[in-house]
């Protein structure tokens, strides 16, 4: 935290803003929607950041390089920092979403499993990416 620059601190606080309504105010009754639902957003992030960035990165002339939390997000030029910063977005707000529920109802919360799956699987596709261009 000590490294962290003015755009890594208006990060966090945007994190932990987002957190709030969800451990205060959680989601209630939710439909079953199976295991299936969970995993979906994982593979879709694994093959999509990749496929994006690429695509991006030969038409735009964008920069594929290892995002760090300091980078701004809505920089045109590195889009790996914006998915960095939308991959905590899905952690923080499916693990509140979770710790909530929990909290109110003793129950898991589905959609919140769902956001942190997505979240992992942008992770995920950003360090296969990384791989993938490696020089």
């Amino acid at each position: 935290m000590k490294d962290w620059n003015k755009t890594g601190k208006i990060k966090a606080i945007i994190l932990g803003v987002l957190f709030l309504p969800n451990i205060i105010k959680p989601i209630g009754a939710q439909p079953d929607f199976g295991f299936a639902m969970i995993i979906m957003p994982l593979i879709f992030g694994i093959i999509a950041i990749p496929f994006i960035t690429k695509i991006n990165a030969a038409i735009f002339g964008q920069v594929i390089e290892r995002p760090t939390w300091n980078d701004n997000p809505l920089t045109f030029k590195k889009p790996l920092s914006f998915f960095h910063f939308g991959a905590f977005f899905f952690l923080t707000t499916g693990l509140s979403m979770i710790i909530g529920t929990l909290i109110k109802f003793q129950q898991l919360n589905q959609f919140g499993l769902t956001a942190i799956s997505f979240g992992i699987g942008i992770l995920i596709g950003i360090q296969l990416l990384l791989k993938m261009t490696k020089k």
